[in-house]
């Protein structure tokens, strides 16, 4: 039989509107029972539509006697806005009808007036995803983090002994049977392993080859998580407002910046080694900690970086490691997505690509940022989250940010060491750092305008 196409997927979706059971929906379209049910559970997508709108989101809300204080008497909590979001006693109904078929909100008659999370199924979204999957599925790397640290530990000691590729691939099958050696030598070059190129016998007299796209680390990262699967996702969730994520390179093979820009108003950057997936991970588990699980829900609800390799691991970022020491394998969720923009087009992340040219007038381009610390480059975020913005009405980053989450966004901010700078002590210039950094910086401007030449090399004589 033919594979599901839009128009049935549309069909689909008209008929859970009309309240049709999956058995119907089978019949109508000419298909099996079990292939509805399993597109319905594997393409449906989470939102907040109208959550948490009742106090009847709480299993105890019939059965509540707790009272509190509003300032003139004391009244039942359950009757006071928003009452579990910091009771106690909570515990979150959960609905059983999603854990039946159709497995969707689509046409519940109580949708309106739920105050749980839902799911729906939404034709284009579901389309997306599966085109998605036909083109993702079988390119890039396959293995994931733990197979490749694996491979690493063997590989990386045995090739600065000297081993070639061909003698650790033949020394431990189990781990590289299933890969070619060219893949290997491929990784190496990637940079996937400690080992480097020229810690390989012979290395330097491989033919270079043809310049490849950048593959992923994780080739199946991007299936249902497109610009478009975003745009469905944000009609479903139309509260939430995406947090752009972004690199900044001061020089090739040096540290890096991850940036990010928070619900479009504040932009924070944290200095890096390297460029990895891992590495992007350490940062998320790092706000994970200092703004506590609310707060980063809250901030980072929907994240949307470009193609890079570094963002190449979306499952780490979505979950975390409860025990990472005792039982590494197991996965929480954060409550937070992943989604990530089309090739090429810098425009559906404008906000944090509009900050990068003011980070640039402080870190020039062309200059390392070998020498630099966090400390200092909390000290550039103060300034320039500190300088006012006429999309934020000629209020600071900074200001905003506070007037909307209060003493606990103070508490992140203070965690990240960002503070506010007096008005008229704010500086974006690359003096802030220090008349070395300056010197660099204006070298590199010089450079950048053809005032400085590279050096020629003299003829041989």
């Amino acid at each position: 039989m033919k594979h599901m196409g839009q128009d049935e997927r549309n069909r689909i979706e008209f008929y859970l509107g009309c309240r049709m059971s999956v058995a119907d929906i089978a019949k109508a379209l000419g298909r099996s029972e079990s292939t509805i049910s399993r597109e319905l559970f594997n393409r449906r997508i989470d939102s907040d539509k109208h959550y948490g709108c009742s106090n009847r989101l709480c299993a105890r809300f019939d059965e509540c006697q707790r009272m509190i204080f509003n300032g003139f008497k004391e009244v039942r909590r359950k009757n006071t806005p928003g009452c579990f979001e910091s009771c106690p006693d909570f515990r979150k109904v959960v609905c059983e009808k999603l854990n039946r078929a159709p497995f969707v909100c689509n046409g519940c008659e109580q949708e309106h007036n739920c105050p749980l999370k839902k799911r729906y199924y939404i034709a284009s979204g579901a389309q997306a995803n599966y085109k998605g999957i036909l083109v993702n599925c079988r390119s890039g790397i396959h293995p994931n983090e733990e197979t490749i640290q694996k491979m690493n530990e063997v590989l990386s000691p045995s090739a600065r002994k000297g081993q070639s590729v061909d003698a650790i691939i033949t020394n431990n099958p189990e781990l590289f049977a299933k890969y070619a050696r060219s893949t290997i030598y491929g990784w190496i070059e990637d940079r996937l392993f400690t080992a480097k190129k020229h810690d390989l016998p012979f290395a330097s007299t491989r033919r270079k080859p043809r310049k490849k796209p950048e593959t992923k680390t994780n080739a199946k990262c991007r299936v249902g998580r497109t610009y478009a699967d975003l745009l469905e996702w944000l009609k479903a969730n139309p509260d939430v407002v995406p947090t752009e994520a972004d690199t900044v390179i001061g020089s090739i093979s040096g540290k890096v910046l991850f940036t990010f820009m928070v619900r479009n108003k504040l932009p924070l950057a944290f200095l890096r080694d390297a460029k990895t997936s891992q590495t992007f991970t350490r940062v998320i588990n790092m706000l994970w900690d200092a703004a506590g699980p609310d707060l980063f829900t809250k901030l980072f609800r929907c994240i949307v970086p470009d193609n890079g390799t570094e963002f190449s691991d979306p499952v780490m970022v979505e979950n975390y490691r409860p025990d990472p020491e005792h039982n590494p394998c197991k996965l929480l969720p954060r409550g937070v997505r992943v989604f990530y923009c089309d090739p090429y087009c810098s425009c559906q992340k404008p906000h944090i690509e509009r900050f990068h040219l003011d980070l640039r007038r402080i870190l020039q381009k062309g200059v390392s940022f070998n020498p630099l610390s966090q400390e200092q480059i909390n000290l550039v975020m103060s300034h320039l989250n500190s300088y006012p913005r006429p999309s934020l009405n000629g209020k600071t980053p900074y200001d905003v940010f506070i007037e909307e989450f209060g003493d606990e966004g103070k508490q992140f901010l203070d965690k990240l060491g960002i503070v506010r700078i007096p008005s008229d002590e704010v500086t974006l210039h690359p003096f802030l750092l220090g008349q070395k950094f300056q010197k660099a910086a204006d070298k590199a401007i010089l450079k950048k305008n053809g005032l400085i030449t590279p050096k020629t090399s003299t003829s041989n004589k």
